[in-house]
């Protein structure tokens, strides 16, 4: 395995064109806001100027402020007029640029080709993968001759037409040196940055001038063999101080766009603390690194193979990275420069009733089965299942239900994107016990056309009970003998909610129940669990049932499959 992530092709995904994004948004924070939880791997679907949403008081919002140049001029050589593409990425001296040349192998040391009346190059040094340098005789000022005759440096998955120069800007764009837009800033507006601050949001800016180092492609079948190209950074004196004062009172840092994370992450993994410095930075983030510099990231949807994707892996893990990449392309988000927007952090799930209140009221129903149960159609293959959330007869007397289940599976479904069935009505059968009935019917065919792996039925146990938890396999029968993901769930309950815990002692989840049923007739792993009641009572208990959620968060994140 830790071979296996320093291949290439671990960090590559199929993607369709369509959705490689053509056009800038016309109002910036309208695109698509994809949030994702680093520790779970939990995705929320938002709005990007909903953002503000997920950021408090003492927040640090770290910008990258620099401004594109119309860097990509087109020259003739002397003499031959053999047509010339030139991107400029930095300027080593005065006039003298380093640069990426489409066409090198027409060039010699001397060479000199005309851009315009006011622009002559001439070339002095060639390198390879088409870096050469160039240096420069103009008539007038270099900079104001560039926004004349250059165009904006659009990468070439990009086939339209920019009309706007602007849109290639970011609206705090205000030192002109890079070579390509740091693209997850482009969602900002000033009203959204504005609001940002009245919430308390404390806005920095640092300088990296974005060039080839942040988008050369990965040649090496072994990233470790791939040299990153050095690009030229800044932090100030007072953004430094403010940086070291937020880790100090840990304060949330968050990053927007992997230009600002490489500024801030070489400055702090170099120095140990932030510090005020000009300098370049050549510096490769990929797995198995951890981020130390910051707690959270800004940023776009990567090429399959970019030493974008495997920094941004770093910051959750490669496999959680893939997964919601996946989910982005189900959705039809749109990818790269001018697609939409990804917010990699950890989701705070507080122990608050009106919260978990409010999402109760407001999960939608997204398909009513017969008149008393219900499913909530999920992304992942996991669902659960809540039997007895309402009053069921077995063997022709009435049971008590156990409603809180019902809400267990509801919160799961909005957190983890599982899928989810439960009783909204009493019913004349026990969904668990009877042999056939039309909740067991219905949940075998909706597991065959979901692609389901995974089934947890969620019960309640008596108070008299003295376990906090049973565990229901069956002797493994249900899970397919895999013990081991048995022993995971029990190390999660273990760590985060409780070690009184048993598994098939009481309740066994035997022939009658709907786990084994359903075990026998569709393969997938089935788990019967009960809770004690005081795990179940949202509003008497609400710390304590907020701590089931959570731990249940991470029970679905590990028997999630693929």
């Amino acid at each position: 395995m830790k071979e296996k992530i320093y291949n290439i092709d671990y960090y590559d995904y199929e993607l369709p064109e369509e959705l490689i994004a053509q056009f800038p948004y016309e109002k910036r924070d309208e695109a698509k806001l994809m949030v994702l939880d680093k520790t779970t791997g939990i995705i929320r679907h938002e709005i990007f100027k909903d953002i503000i949403n997920y950021f408090k008081e003492g927040d640090i919002l770290v910008l990258n402020d620099t401004k594109v140049l119309p860097a990509r001029i087109y020259g003739v050589k002397e003499i031959t007029n053999a047509k010339i593409e030139v991107l400029l990425l930095k300027e080593l001296k005065n006039n003298t640029w380093e640069c990426l040349v489409k066409h090198q192998k027409r060039l010699n040391i001397g060479t000199k080709i005309n851009f315009s009346e006011e622009l002559i190059g001439k070339v002095i040094e060639l390198k390879e993968n088409g870096i050469t340098i160039i240096e420069f005789k103009c008539d007038g000022v270099f900079v104001e001759i560039l926004d004349k005759i250059g165009a904006m440096p659009l990468p070439p998955y990009i086939k339209e037409k920019l009309e706007d120069k602007n849109a290639y800007q970011t609206v705090y764009a205000t030192n002109l040196g890079s070579a390509a837009a740091p693209t997850a800033g482009l969602h900002f507006t000033n009203e959204l940055l504005d609001n940002l601050k009245e919430k308390g949001v404390r806005i920095l800016n640092v300088t990296l001038h974005v060039g080839l180092g942040t988008f050369r492609p990965v040649n090496e079948n072994d990233i470790r063999n791939h040299d990153m190209h050095a690009e030229y950074y800044e932090i100030t004196d007072e953004v430094a101080e403010e940086l070291n004062n937020a880790k100090l009172n840990n304060k949330r840092i968050i990053a927007v766009g992997t230009t600002s994370l490489r500024t801030l992450e070489s400055n702090y993994t170099k120095y140990g603390e932030f510090k005020s410095t000009k300098e370049e930075t050549n510096i490769f983030i990929y797995p198995p690194y951890k981020i130390k510099s910051v707690n959270g990231l800004i940023t776009n949807f990567h090429l399959p193979k970019s030493t974008l994707l495997m920094l941004v892996s770093c910051l959750s893990s490669r496999d959680k990275i893939i997964n919601a990449y996946k989910e982005a392309i189900k959705k039809e988000y749109k990818f790269f420069s001018f697609g939409d927007a990804m917010f990699i952090t950890n989701l705070n799930f507080k122990s608050n009733l009106k919260k978990h209140k409010e999402i109760l009221k407001n999960i939608k129903h997204k398909e009513i089965i017969f008149n008393n149960f219900l499913i909530l159609k999920g992304n992942n293959n996991i669902i659960l299942s809540a039997p007895h959330a309402f009053k069921q007869l077995r063997n022709g007397k009435s049971k008590n239900n156990e409603i809180n289940t019902s809400n267990i599976c509801k919160l799961l479904h909005y957190y983890t994107g599982c899928h989810a069935i439960y009783t909204i009505n009493n019913t004349n059968y026990d969904a668990n016990y009877d042999k056939e009935n039309p909740y067991r019917e219905y949940l075998i065919k909706y597991i065959n056309e979901n692609n389901i792996k995974f089934l947890i039925d969620i019960h309640g146990i008596e108070h008299t009970c003295k376990y906090n938890i049973i565990i229901g396999t069956n002797y493994y029968k249900n899970v397919n003998n895999d013990i081991d993901k048995i022993n995971s769930i029990i190390k999660i309950i273990n760590e985060n909610l409780t070690n009184n815990i048993v598994v098939d002692k009481k309740f066994k989840a035997r022939e009658k129940t709907l786990a084994n049923h359903i075990n026998q007739n569709t393969g997938i792993k089935c788990i019967q669990v009960e809770l004690i009641k005081d795990y179940r009572k949202l509003k008497r208990k609400p710390k304590l049932f907020n701590e089931v959620i959570k731990t249940f968060i991470k029970i679905v994140e590990c028997v999630k499959e693929g």
